[in-house]
């Protein structure tokens, strides 16, 4: 994912939503995992993982890179949708240690039943 932008770093809507888009798919793929292993598929699960992980990895990386020429000076205008992006990379990121504990719960619980 490009950060598209101006020299001035002027964050463009289609940049936002493809953020916002990666992000949903992250989310989306940790959720598919907890269902996969509440049907017992825990290889489908640790692939839906790794989807989302590179999802998230994406995500990061352009985050990374705005915070890194903000420099904490105010040169990227906080904007709603801005906030709202960030609202849902740090949810997505406790879902994804959610997830982590969900299927460790259904294994054992498989486990017990056999």
């Amino acid at each position: 994912m490009q950060c598209a932008t101006s020299e001035e770093l002027q964050i463009t809507e289609e940049f936002l939503m493809t953020l916002l888009c990666y992000v949903g798919a992250a989310r989306s793929s940790f959720i598919a995992a907890m269902r996969a292993a509440r049907s017992g598929d825990f290889e489908q699960a640790q692939s839906c993982i790794e989807e989302g992980d590179q999802a998230l990895k994406d995500v990061h990386k352009s985050q990374t890179k705005l915070i890194g020429y903000d420099e904490g000076s105010g040169k990227v205008q906080m904007t709603l949708i801005l906030t709202h992006i960030q609202d849902h990379i740090m949810t997505t990121m406790l879902c994804r240690e959610v997830t982590e504990e969900v299927i460790a719960i259904h294994k054992e619980l498989k486990e017990l039943r056999s």
